[in-house]
């Protein structure tokens, strides 16, 4: 038998298999484009489009569009919002996805690092030196030291704004 016989072999044996599935399927794509995100308008309810592997796009009323992700962690359904439409465009939000993804196979919750991350970089910009020594001056000022001693403390934070 030569290879072209045997392919219409294997064609005959699927014909039966694809009759029964249905016709919208097969032309069926999962995946969201740039022009779908587009046409989405505000209902009166918010409703989902479905991007794949849990991404979808949260259409809300008020016309807000914002990327969030499904996912479970220690047996709890979670959801991990990843931002607005237009600030966090489609290839992002799969990226943003699939790095979310990678931090649940390795045990931890994308959520809480998230979090983690935001509470970090406000104490970092909380804790300057400008602002700690400004603190210290009111809290001199509170104290009752001379005004001498006051003004020689000012003096710091201004000859650190003077270098920069």
């Amino acid at each position: 038998m030569t290879s072209g016989q045997d392919h219409q072999q294997h064609i005959i044996l699927l014909v039966p298999l694809l009759s029964r599935i249905d016709p919208a399927l097969l032309g069926r794509n999962d995946m969201l484009t740039y022009i779908q995100i587009n046409a989405a308008k505000p209902a009166t309810k918010p409703y989902l489009l479905r991007d794949s592997q849990s991404l979808y796009l949260q259409v809300k009323p008020n016309g807000l569009k914002l990327w969030r992700m499904n996912y479970r962690f220690l047996d709890k359904q979670k959801t991990l919002h990843l931002g607005k439409w237009l600030e966090v465009g489609l290839a992002d939000a799969r990226a943003k996805r699939d790095e979310a993804r990678q931090k649940v196979a390795a045990g931890f919750d994308p959520a809480i690092e998230k979090k983690r991350v935001r509470i970090a970089a406000k104490y970092a910009a909380a804790n300057t030196f400008e602002l700690v020594a400004k603190e210290w001056l009111v809290k001199c000022e509170r104290d009752g030291l001379a005004p001498v001693t006051v003004e020689k403390i000012r003096w710091l934070p201004a000859s650190r704004q003077a270098a920069m």
